[in-house]
């Protein structure tokens, strides 16, 4: 069987979109080699995550040919739905960029995932309209509608009127180098390249107003231990220079805050284990539950708003909190008990093992051949 993968955004931009498609297209090479993965862009540009990908043997990568004058055209109309056919395809997966209008009355196997179904980081109103207007139509055309989680279901099923029987959950995988194993030594070693306090708790992502840096700069404030400070791992914007920093300084935590600007990939695992915990302020965007999952697996302690997605992914193994002083609480009482600390970092990992590779491959491909048996079954 051949696999069709689009998406403009899956690979070629560095979005959420992007890794949902690496981590999935990783895990689905990993666990079913015997399959051809073609992702197809028609963006004929270099990328390092895209050349990453061609590590793997049954992993393709597809652009439009020299002559085609209007690369987008090709990607949004029939130009792909007849490079498919020519390739082999049996299933066209897209992702929030929508489905080609040719796939449209095709028969064709699609499937269609939203990563985030209202697309709220999409920016401007009208990009956002735009969005939903190809997702609807997507959704019109897909054989089956992808979620990540139960409540992005719902809003799908609500939002865009889909068939309930047409939409499945599949949740997100964590990244598999989340279980490189670190050498001791290399604590002391990353501790003194990136100047890290020796007690901190990390936060990681983007700078922004929607992202509650104040909610995690007043946690830090709360707890009990003072000499904790935090790590805040992203690069700087104007909403860090101009609110975030001066909030450090109003709470009188400046001489406890930190910023560094990147963390090389291959010690990402190594400095969340340093920390006595992730934050995550935010937990409603499908970043923000991959950044809960490859902390549990990292074996880190996790700290995150309470939500109904954070506890549908972070199951028995996060601390969840609805304030500021809720959550330093919580975390104050699970750093003064070892116990109760190894208790929770033991349900972390647990937890993780219902979102490894090949329990997320294994739904993929059932999924792609339920949509193939499908069009046999239209056929006879």
């Amino acid at each position: 069987m051949v696999v069709g993968y689009g998406g403009r955004k899956i690979i070629m931009q560095n979005d959420d979109t992007s890794y949902y498609g690496r981590i999935l297209i990783q895990a689905l090479a990993t666990n079913y080699p015997s399959n051809y993965y073609i992702i197809y862009s028609p963006e004929n540009a270099s990328n390092k995550r895209l050349t990453s990908l061609f590590n793997e043997d049954s992993v393709r990568v597809k652009f439009p040919r020299n002559h085609i004058h209007n690369p987008n055209r090709w990607y949004t109309k029939t130009g792909i739905v007849k490079s498919a056919k020519g390739h082999g395809v049996n299933a066209f997966h897209g992702i929030d960029d929508g489905i080609a209008s040719g796939f449209d009355g095709s028969n064709f196997p699609t499937v269609f995932t939203m990563t985030d179904p209202l697309f709220h980081s999409a920016g401007s109103w009208f990009s956002r309209m735009l969005m939903q207007r190809n997702a609807r139509k997507a959704c019109r055309i897909a054989k089956r509608v992808i979620a990540l989680t139960e409540v992005d279901r719902q809003t799908i099923i609500d939002h865009y009127h889909v068939n309930p029987d047409d939409v499945e959950v599949v949740h997100p995988c964590f990244y598999e180098g989340c279980d490189d194993s670190v050498p001791e030594n290399m604590y002391e070693i990353l501790r003194e390249k990136y100047h890290l306090p020796s007690k901190f708790i990390l936060y990681k992502g983007r700078f922004n107003k929607e992202d509650n840096l104040n909610e995690a700069m007043q946690l830090l404030h709360e707890l009990r231990d003072r000499k904790i400070s935090i790590v805040m791992l992203g690069y700087r914007t104007d909403f860090f220079d101009h609110v975030v920093k001066n909030q450090a300084h109003d709470l009188h935590i400046f001489h406890r805050f930190k910023q560094v600007d990147k963390v090389h990939h291959a010690d990402l695992t190594a400095v969340a284990k340093m920390a006595e915990a992730v934050i995550i302020p935010s937990t409603e965007r499908s970043r923000d539950l991959y950044k809960l999952l490859n902390a549990q697996r990292s074996g880190a302690l996790v700290i995150c708003k309470d939500s109904a997605k954070a506890r549908e992914i972070g199951g028995d193994g996060a601390i969840y909190y609805s304030d500021f002083r809720d959550g330093a609480e919580k975390l104050s009482d699970i750093l003064d008990d070892e116990n109760k600390k190894a208790a929770l970092m033991k349900a972390a990992r647990d937890n993780t093992e219902k979102f490894t590779g090949k329990v997320i491959s294994d739904h993929m491909i059932h999924i792609y051949r339920s949509v193939l048996m499908h069009r046999r079954l239209f056929q006879q």
